[in-house]
């Protein structure tokens, strides 16, 4: 089920609109970046809800399972209802939005993600510095 669009912003400024679904919609084979989210309607409105962001993730194929079972474990833990999705083709763009919507966006289910995104830059820092020692 289709609910309304939402905006996210990243830690660049940018702002990426997304298509917020139920999160057990099934999806044609197209590339997006993805916000699980645990979505609250507004009791006095109905017509605005709010959104908790539980994980961030980019797929080159929605029709694929976008998520392990231990993730989906995540989910269900933290209440996600809802995937928002944000079209993007190409995987440098999708990457570089994922990146920086997570370096915003606190989430319940990214701290393993994160802290591999960490290692893998504080390795090619220290693989930089040894070059450079190596090389001067």
């Amino acid at each position: 089920m289709k609910h309304s669009d939402i905006t996210f912003s990243g830690k660049s400024g940018v702002k990426y609109r997304f298509q917020a679904w139920s999160l057990d919609t099934r999806f044609k084979p197209l590339a997006a970046v993805y916000i699980v989210t645990k979505r609250a309607q507004d009791s006095s409105t109905y017509n605005r809800a709010s959104h908790d962001s539980i994980y961030i993730g980019q797929t080159a194929n929605l029709a694929d399972p976008f998520a392990t079972e231990s993730q989906f474990d995540c989910f269900r833990k933290h209440g996600g209802n809802c995937i928002c999705i944000h079209l993007i083709e190409d995987e440098e763009r999708r990457i570089a939005a994922e990146d920086d919507l997570l370096a915003l966006h606190s989430t319940h289910c990214n701290q393993k993600q994160r802290i591999n995104r960490l290692f893998d830059v504080a390795t090619e820092q220290r693989a930089e510095a040894v070059r450079g020692k190596v090389e001067g």
